[in-house]
């Protein structure tokens, strides 16, 4: 199995395309250059000072009104108007526009809260996000630390250059087959207010939260090019974060109120 749409996998392109990019305006060329040859960018900054305070105030005020509890999975950021905020701060879709061009689309977010003391977890095996979306992997994803993320509390692993591999097999469970087979994996530790970019092919795990009373709250969120053609029901919480959505392949949620 590639991914949880093979009815139509054979029509996707699952393969990693380079970023062409000479004169990006956020990121350096170095950066660039990291994220096609390591599949992720190492930190950087967008929030700081009030606007990091004010974060983490909405998170501990709002996220009942935000975190995905049971059913069918669903995103929020198309109906919350404070975490569409979020999704789509300047900085943010800024850094993007660098990765994925002008027009930038948000899909999928989740805001995950992993409490202390765990043994056992979710998603503590390696995965590739590419196999969830119904659409050619061209996705960026940007995960933004609230809190300090950690070795202790839970931070998520990286196998460095995996997305160059383009999509591998998985299991039922979309978990990589032997992904130590791929490569060493090394920590991504995450400062508050820091977000890590990550191409959809990378393989990643996010292990259990050991410490004994620290949380380990994130928000992790989906970017596409307006340009690539989704399918199903991909753009069912679809928001234009920049540019335009000239083809309407989208279709566009509008801003939230």
């Amino acid at each position: 199995m590639l991914t949880r749409h093979p009815d139509i996998e054979n029509n996707l392109n699952l393969a990693f395309e380079p970023v062409r990019n000479e004169e990006p305006r956020m990121f350096s060329r170095e950066q660039i250059a990291q994220y096609n040859e390591q599949g992720f960018i190492e930190p950087v900054q967008i929030f700081k000072g009030d606007e990091l305070e004010e974060l983490q105030r909405f998170f501990a005020e709002q996220a009942d009104e935000v975190t995905h509890k049971s059913g069918p999975f669903e995103s929020y950021h198309q109906v919350h108007a404070g975490l569409f905020r979020i999704i789509s701060h300047p900085r943010t879709t800024a850094f993007l526009q660098d990765i994925l061009g002008p027009n930038v689309v948000c899909h999928v977010s989740q805001f995950i809260n992993k409490p202390p003391g765990q043994e056992k977890g979710k998603g503590g095996s390696h995965h590739q996000d590419a196999t969830y979306n119904a659409m050619d992997a061209r996705c960026a994803i940007v995960w933004l630390a609230i809190e300090d993320a950690e070795v202790e509390n839970g931070c998520m692993w990286f196998i460095p250059g995996t997305h160059k591999l383009g999509v591998v097999e998985c299991t039922e469970n979309h978990f990589v087959v032997e992904s130590l087979q791929y490569g060493e994996e090394i920590p991504c530790e995450v400062k508050a207010g820091h977000a890590v970019f990550m191409s959809d092919l990378l393989m990643h795990s996010s292990p259990p939260n050991r410490s004994k009373e620290r949380h380990r709250p994130g928000l992790t969120a989906t970017y596409a090019p307006a340009e690539v053609k989704p399918y199903k029901n991909t753009n069912r919480s679809a928001i234009l974060c920049s540019g335009e959505d000239a083809a309407k392949n989208w279709n566009v949620h509008p801003v939230p109120r």
